[in-house]
């Protein structure tokens, strides 16, 4: 989704454009039964800004990179290798903002990388196809959400804010259990 700015150096509303990002995962938990599984989750979740108006965006990038407990529920659809899923999952997310130059003006922007740690959360679905009794591809969708992350620079403590993160994703999943 496309973001908002929310500070610079005071509050503003500026509408941000984002390029088409790229983001990467790992799991690893446990399978309670057929029906229920726990697993922790991280990776990496980044986009270019591609615009804000009245702003000079040069080479902005936000990143994050989440760490997530997700419960999904599966439904095992008898005498196939079908097997569709639900599930969600809460943690944080910690926030990178890395520009070569951002600001309203020339003379007044912001320049390097800044991080917050942020609420993050998720809810995810989809269908798994077992490839063999412990491997599987999975298609699925997830929608990943965050806390609005504030980057404050030094030497004034110059605040840099934007409205939290909404990606949806369209997933294509290699799945190994042991």
């Amino acid at each position: 989704d496309d973001g908002r700015l929310t500070q610079f150096g005071g509050p503003v509303f500026s509408k941000v454009d984002y390029d088409t990002g790229l983001a990467a995962a790992a799991a690893f938990g446990w399978d309670f039964s057929r029906y229920v599984a726990l697993d922790f989750e991280t990776g990496y979740i980044g986009a270019k800004i591609n615009n804000v108006p009245g702003y000079i965006s040069d080479n902005s990038r936000l990143y994050n990179v989440p760490f997530l407990v997700n419960v999904t529920l599966s439904c095992p659809i008898p005498r196939t290798n079908i097997i569709p899923y639900v599930g969600a999952g809460v943690g944080g997310a910690d926030v990178v903002f890395d520009t070569d130059q951002f600001g309203p003006a020339p003379n007044n922007f912001v320049t390097g990388s800044e991080n917050d740690v942020v609420f993050a959360g998720q809810i995810f679905a989809g269908v798994r196809f077992k490839l063999t009794s412990n491997m599987s591809l999975d298609l699925g969708y997830k929608y990943f959400a965050t806390g609005d992350p504030t980057f404050t620079y030094s030497p004034d403590n110059f605040n840099v804010g934007f409205r939290g993160v909404r990606t949806h994703s369209v997933l294509l999943s290699f799945r190994f259990d042991f």
